[in-house]
């Protein structure tokens, strides 16, 4: 499943070496050489060749490049990386933009550290060096995108180069930092200023020859060498007779206007016909000859492009055919159009938004609508493409569409929901409520139609989404209990894809960070009840609905009612179809099997998942199941298979931890914890829960502390354990969390019934009823044998601390010395002991060991 981009390709071109190109080697000079790490900024103002240096310094490092030309859509946390993930694209490993694209497609604003994480894994595996090139940053205001790009910055690996360039300092607040410490270079405005050498340079190359020293030299000092100004004076000398040179350059006064004043000499030069040509096509942001001709009527377009583009007058490539002009020249020429007719102004403006619509450049076409106050043309475009926009998570640039209306415009129901909708992901849960009662007050008050229905639609969709996220769950059940008529669907909200790369429904923003309670399950019955009696039980909605209670009554054990939840999940094929819903249903199908000790039918499960998946999707599901065999392996005692699963998906401890890949993490852990690497363990463990904390995620949270129990118990620390899983009781007792323990098998039964005996939930009765609880459930399936373990004696079902405990029997150890080892009492080694024999059917200690020793290959059994 790859997730929608609406990439703007043109963005990501590398510039081509322009008409006059200057040879500005200096740069490289000031840089110490070409840069082959680091951060290269350079901050100068408009019109100095910021985007130029940086042309020449990519192109001069010899490096594989990524470009992006930024722009002030690029204001949206998602778009921004987005676009950077993009560029990057045919550097990075095969299936790593998509792993990369469908963890930014989640939705909530925790998303983007364990993308960056995951990023950055992704770029230490690239071999060579790569120039990343951010043109325009000035653009960019919003403080999450500078905090995400300062952290990306300060953690990249040293072979790759990025170069900014900005019309003001960036706000990182990496810059000092990185610059006392030589990671950074800087360019300014004085640097990027010509020099008599290369201004000699730009005559020629402008004016077909050369101009006295004393010309250039004074040209430069009166223009302080900023480049569009010199090139302002060389085209204004171009449509002066050359004998009137000397005289003009002696007698301008180019002062702190110098931009406005030479464009005023330039357009004097112009003709009446290239004049009209100028002025009419500066509404468009990029044209070409049919954009040109289609918004203006101008018949000779491509006559007059080519004779802007000859003559040098500011126009410059924009991607394939297209052309833009100069942002100086640009600003000028518009400004003066709305002056002189502003009629005529908003008249093109509104052809270019039909115009670009048509070429399906939506986004432009939106800001020419609004620019041109076209309020009625904005909402339409709006209410056609702001679907694909907020499945792609755009939501600050929606908000910032939504804003741009005047109060005094009435929007149109449906984008309304769907600004309240954004606001409710954005956490801004008071204004959207307010929206809805608004709303809802309007609807009570209008006559029942086909707009109302679909409006009452929408708002049944907002509103369960705003009770989910807010946890505000009374006016969604008084809402609710009022729907009675039947409902049109609306894909805009019934169509919603909630999950894009996360192997349960419950780890998503729509998941609640795993807080189940009674009351969201009665809200999960309610909304799948209506959607049903509705006739949209196979809308998306519905189905991810159904998935979280699945996940929430296989987490309280109810496994019965789990089980018929999937039923009518599986009993329908729209899942099959929906990767995001597919692997959760698989992988619960997988855990059931577990849980009834049918190893082989979870097996089964997972690798018919994997064979099922195709394209894109296989790329970026793969991994979780992947994942799930690797557990199974461990559990089984498989552990050196597990290994190679393991590097197989390129996880180790070296990478960097983050919540984008908790059970490849957890399932690591197991697998070091096994292999006796409890530091290593420690290590991920405590990274991972920091994170957890920090976004609240709840169910995270406590499967990293049982792990950090069994860590304990592997080293024989057996208080640390107790603390740890009384804190996690402590934590999750509200919600009534079994499977999280139930999972874990005999070596949590051993910890509980210790901890039990030893009166360690005396002090808190309520907690002692769930520990004996989940003691319960656990012996239960420990008796039947389905309890999990993790066995590391091939073929039989041992934990770790028994699996210890024969290995010391194979070295002649006796029960003091086992106690001693392993920091436990003698009388807990009897009991080991005991279980032992009795899982191996075997009544001492010489049986053991020999039930627990390798028969030898048949080939060595031949061979004697």
């Amino acid at each position: 499943m790859r997730v929608t981009t609406g990439i703007m390709k043109y963005k990501l071109e590398i510039p081509v070496p322009r008409k006059h190109w200057i040879n500005r080697s200096h740069l490289h000079s000031s840089l110490g050489g070409v840069a082959t790490q680091g951060i290269t900024l350079i901050v100068a103002p408009a019109g100095s060749g910021k985007t130029t240096a940086m042309t020449q310094i990519v192109h001069g490092s010899k490096q594989r490049i990524s470009w992006v030309s930024l722009d002030e859509h690029d204001n949206d946390l998602h778009r921004f990386w987005r676009y950077l993930v993009h560029t990057l694209q045919p550097h990075l490993s095969a299936g790593a933009s998509d792993r990369l694209l469908s963890m930014l497609a989640e939705f909530s604003e925790h998303s983007v550290r364990p993308f960056l994480d995951q990023c950055l894994n992704e770029l230490y595996e690239v071999a060579g060096p790569i120039s990343v090139a951010l043109d325009d940053y000035h653009l960019i205001t919003r403080n999450e995108i500078h905090d995400s790009l300062n952290y990306w910055l300060d953690h990249l690996p040293s072979r790759i180069q990025v170069v900014i360039a900005s019309r003001t300092e960036p706000p990182l607040k990496g810059l000092q930092t990185w610059h006392i410490s030589g990671k950074m270079q800087r360019i300014g405005a004085h640097q990027l200023a010509f020099t008599p050498d290369h201004a000699e340079e730009l005559c020629v190359s402008v004016l077909g020859r050369a101009l006295p020293r004393e010309w250039v030299i004074s040209l430069v000092e009166r223009t302080e060498g900023w480049a569009a100004g010199l090139q302002l004076v060389l085209i204004t000398l171009l449509q002066r007779p050359s004998e009137q040179w000397p005289e003009w350059i002696r007698s301008q006064d180019m002062g702190k206007y110098i931009d406005n004043y030479l464009f005023r000499e330039v357009w004097s030069g112009l003709d009446e016909s290239t004049r009209i040509f100028v002025l009419e096509t500066s509404v468009l942001k990029r044209f070409n000859t049919p954009l040109c001709e289609a918004v203006t009527g101008i018949s000779d377009s491509e006559e007059k492009i080519s004779d802007l583009q000859s003559r040098d007058l500011f126009l410059l490539p924009a991607g394939g055919d297209y052309y833009r002009y100069h942002h100086l020249a640009g600003d000028f020429y518009e400004a003066m159009l709305r002056n002189q007719s502003p009629e005529r102004w908003n008249f093109l403006k509104r052809k270019a938004c039909h115009a670009y619509a048509r070429i399906g450049w939506y986004e432009e076409a939106v800001d020419l609508a609004f620019e041109a106050e076209a309020y009625d043309l904005a909402t339409g475009l709006l209410d056609q493409h702001l679907h694909e926009l907020v499945m792609r998570g755009e939501f600050r640039l929606i908000q910032e569409w939504f804003d741009r209306f005047p109060e005094s415009f009435t929007l149109p129901g449906k984008l309304r929901l769907i600004c309240a909708f954004v606001r409710t992901f954005m956490g801004k849960f008071d204004d959207a409520r307010d929206m809805m009662a608004a709303m809802e007050a309007e609807l009570d008050h209008s006559s029942s139609n086909e707009e109302q229905l679909e409006n009452v639609s929408g708002l049944f969709f907002v509103k369960a989404n705003h009770a989910f996220h807010s946890g505000q769950f009374q006016d969604w059940f008084r809402f609710a209990d009022s729907i009675q008529q039947r409902l049109p669907q609306d894909p805009v909200f019934f169509e919603f894809n909630y999950n894009h790369n996360q192997p349960f429904v419950r780890y998503t923003t729509f998941g609640l960070k795993g807080a189940l309670t009674d009351t969201t399950s009665a809200l999960g019955w309610q909304i799948t009840s209506i959607l049903e009696q509705n006739g949209w039980g196979d809308s998306l909605m519905c189905q991810y609905v159904l998935q979280a209670l699945v996940e929430g009554y296989y987490e309280w054990n109810e496994l019965d009612q789990c089980k018929e939840l999937l039923d009518r999940i599986t009993a329908g094929s729209r899942y099959l179809n929906i990767a995001g819903l597919f692997v959760p249903v698989r992988l619960t199908m997988a855990r059931l099997s577990l849980v009834r000790g049918d190893r082989a039918g979870a097996r089964a499960t997972i690798e018919q998942t994997l064979d099922r998946l195709e394209g894109a999707s296989k790329g970026v599901w793969c991994q979780p199941l992947w994942t799930a065999l690797a557990d199974m392996d461990i559990q089984e005692g498989a552990v050196d298979r597990a290994e190679a699963r393991m590097k197989d998906m390129n996880i180790s401890p070296d990478q960097r931890v983050h919540l984008g890949s908790v059970q490849e993490t957890l399932t690591l852990v197991r697998l070091l914890i096994a292999q006796r690497r409890i530091d290593e363990s420690r290590s991920l463990l405590t990274r991972l829960l920091l994170q957890a904390e920090e976004s609240g995620m709840v169910n995270i949270a406590v499967s990293i502390m049982v792990l950090q129990a069994c860590a304990d118990v592997a080293q024989g620390k057996k208080q640390d354990a107790f603390e740890r899983i009384y804190h996690a009781l402590a934590r999750v007792q509200p919600f009534r969390y079994i499977r999280t323990f139930a999972d874990e098998g005999v070596w949590l039964l051993e910890l509980l019934e210790e901890m039990l005996a030893a009166s360690a939930f005396d002090d808190q009765p309520e907690l002692k009823t769930y520990a004996r609880t989940l003691a319960a459930v656990l012996d239960a399936e420990s008796a039947a044998g389905n309890s999990g373990p993790y066995p590391t004696v091939t073929g039989h079902s041992l934990t770790p601390q028994e699996t210890e405990v024969v290995k010391l029997l194979h070295l002649g150890y006796t029960n003091q010395d086992i106690a001693d080892e392993l920091g436990l009492t003698l009388g807990t080694v009897k009991v080991y002991l005991n279980r032992i024999y009795s899982k191996l059917g075997v009544r001492s200690r010489t049986q053991a060991v020999l039930a627990t020793t390798p028969a030898p290959p048949v080939s060595s059994i031949i061979q004697k």
